[in-house]
């Protein structure tokens, strides 16, 4: 009898993550931790000249998660932040969390500031990781964004989470074909699905927020949860086969006007 697939196995491996930290101990634990979320792609750095290597690929690292104390470039240690904060969203790892070092981070792009001292809270960490990666998968150029019609867009995507494009565009108070216009020049896509990979994935990370819950300390059994809408997962997981070639486009390029 064949084994059944694991909840939203369409989408392992699908959203890049690059850990970069000189303690090999902390990149064991925060591996571990993410290889048994299956959705992450998992890369890892022990320098910003090693980092900046993996940046600098053709690849597309949706999170970089990284130690602030690293410096063998330039003895920056925010010289990853400056240099590809267009790209990649940036979560901050520090002992020192410092309200100078807070500003700073911000400042130069990250979206978050997570201490390290002690244990780290992985709960905390995988719900900001999730919540960054969503956004870059969405829209890309969102902490470099003077577009103000697209990041609008993105607000109110986050804030409201409309079902459709026209309570989308309800939202915004523009019509059904000024935000369809809006993701198809500024990142080629389509508003439809775009809508749909925002839906598809907050229901993935937050079934994998269920899922370590499950994996902690208390010894619980995450690989007995099932969705909570077997009929809404049967209809994300048709549409996404339907739609493949383009959803994964997006997930491996998010700008794919320069395509068109």
């Amino acid at each position: 009898m064949p084994q059944a697939l694991s909840p939203y196995y369409f989408l392992d491996k699908t959203v890049n993550v690059l850990l970069v930290d000189d303690d090999p101990g902390v990149i064991e634990v925060l591996r571990e931790t993410f290889d048994m979320l299956r959705i992450f792609n998992i890369n890892t750095a022990s320098s910003t000249r090693q980092a900046s290597a993996l940046l600098n690929s053709p690849d597309r690292f949706h999170v970089c998660i990284f130690d602030l104390g690293l410096g063998d470039i330039n003895n920056d240690e925010f010289y990853l932040i400056k240099n590809f904060y267009k790209h990649t969203s940036f979560i901050v790892l520090t002992g020192t969390a410092s309200s100078k070092k807070g500003f700073l981070v911000g400042k130069y792009g990250a979206m978050d500031l997570l201490e390290k001292s002690g244990k780290i809270d992985l709960e905390e960490l995988v719900k900001t990781v999730n919540h960054n990666a969503l956004l870059n998968i969405i829209n890309p150029l969102h902490s470099n964004d003077r577009r103000k019609s697209l990041s609008t867009s993105t607000e109110v995507l986050f804030e409201k989470s409309p079902n459709y494009v026209t309570e989308w565009a309800i939202e915004m108070g523009v019509t059904d074909r000024e935000i369809r216009h809006i993701w198809k020049k500024n990142l080629g896509a389509n508003a439809k699905i775009i809508l749909f990979i925002f839906h598809l994935f907050r229901k993935a990370f937050g079934y994998n927020e269920l899922f370590l819950l499950n994996n902690g300390d208390d010894g619980g059994d995450g690989e007995s949860l099932l969705v909570k809408n077997p009929l809404e997962y049967k209809k994300q997981e048709e549409y996404f086969h339907l739609h493949r070639s383009t959803i994964l486009d997006y997930l491996a390029f998010g700008n794919i006007v320069n395509f068109l």
